[in-house]
């Protein structure tokens, strides 16, 4: 945050729900290491979110996020006049493409996150991306193409502040490893993973620019590999840049 926050509680409650997204259930002493916040404080602020519902403290003594944070995430989503703008567009996309789902993400400050999913209705797979989550920028071509396409300082910032722990053949291992992947992005205008947020999965993705040319967002579509193969990505790109266009236009209407 670039702005001091003048009631710290709320700053170090913040990012207890943080650890908690993260990491989805935690015992108070794990909350207190990975947030480095003052023990006395972390108790207070947990005793009070459990009150309000916001957090559950469960009989092994772990915490977890709880329903009112899921009211007030649902009641964020539905508000957001991009979900309205973009549906339609990403139920026309899905009716052309044999896939398992596409997405709609956005970053906002720091992090990226769905604000769109529409899976396929011919499809018996599923995928666990959830309207609302965050995007992995370091594993996933969605965040990628959303962080390709930042502000320089702001993706120079992301970049030395992501976690690259997660090591497998194929996935980004290092900020030198990912700078040259977003550079390679910015210039073929678009994200692929080869199985590397998933063996079993691809995804592609673009990015969706606004009528100022500012980036608004991202869209991608993620199939199995057995859909979507080196022979059907250049069809499957033409259509993802065209749904990319479409959105881009009715901005302007």
């Amino acid at each position: 945050m670039s702005e001091k926050i003048r009631v710290p509680a709320l700053e170090r409650a913040l990012s207890i729900l943080e650890v908690l997204q993260k990491n989805r259930r935690c015992t108070i002493s794990e909350i207190i290491n990975l947030t480095g916040l003052p023990r006395s404080s972390v108790y207070v602020l947990i005793e009070d979110m459990v009150k309000l519902r916001l957090l559950r403290q469960n009989s092994d003594k772990t915490v977890q996020l709880w329903m009112k944070l899921v009211s007030l995430g649902n009641s964020a989503s539905d508000s957001l006049d991009l979900k309205e703008l973009v549906s339609p567009y990403l139920d026309k996309l899905i009716a052309r493409v044999d896939c398992l789902a596409v997405h709609f993400g956005i970053v906002d400050e720091d992090k990226a996150y769905y604000v769109l999913k529409k899976t396929s209705p011919k499809s018996h797979m599923r995928i666990t991306s959830r309207e609302g989550s965050e995007i992995s920028m370091v594993h996933s071509a969605l965040g990628k193409c959303l962080l390709a396409y930042q502000d320089s300082v702001l993706r120079e910032k992301i970049v030395a502040s992501l976690d690259y722990s997660v090591a497998r053949a194929g996935f980004v291992s290092s900020p030198e490893f990912l700078r040259k992947e977003l550079a390679s992005i910015r210039l073929r205008g678009y994200a692929y993973d080869n199985g590397q947020n998933g063996q079993e999965f691809r995804c592609l993705a673009v990015p969706v620019f606004d009528q100022d040319a500012k980036l608004l967002g991202a869209l991608s579509i993620v199939g199995t590999i057995n859909k979507i193969t080196s022979d059907k990505l250049p069809d499957l790109l033409t259509l993802a840049k065209n749904s990319s266009k479409e959105i881009s236009t009715g901005l302007m209407l």
